[in-house]
């Protein structure tokens, strides 16, 4: 009695090569999941700088001749519409060589997110 080779994949070998194909597909899962976070953190991030440097160029006229420290009134606010969850600005128009140099620092710090993230813009304006 002869016993003929059978083609095909046994129930062991089956079974190991759904285990590898799983184990890929896990991976590739966690990889898209981390690549989709850091994109969404970095397009918050982005918008919250460009929020910051707009509004450097817009306090940035406002600095005085001599400088005169101040923070602007009536307080700045961030856009509804800017995609950012619980944001809060803060401009300052300060004085880093004195009340009588012609030079203002204008710094602007915007917080956002939960947990909190924050941008530091800030710039030196000569009158």
């Amino acid at each position: 009695m002869t016993r003929q080779n059978e083609h095909g994949f046994s129930a062991i070998e089956l079974l190991i090569t759904l285990f590898v194909g799983v184990a890929f597909v896990a991976t590739g899962y966690q990889i898209y999941s981390v690549v989709i976070q850091n994109n969404g953190d970095a397009r918050a991030r982005a918008k919250a700088s460009n929020i910051a440097y707009d509004m450097l160029r817009k306090y940035g006229a406002q600095a005085t001749t001599p400088c005169t420290a101040v923070t602007p009134s009536p307080a700045p606010s961030i856009p509804s519409d800017s995609g950012l969850s619980n944001p809060a600005v803060t401009v300052t128009i300060s004085c880093p060589f004195g009340g009588t140099s012609g030079t203002s620092k204008v710094s602007v710090r915007i917080t956002y997110g939960n947990p909190q993230q924050e941008v530091n813009h800030a710039t030196y304006v000569t009158n």
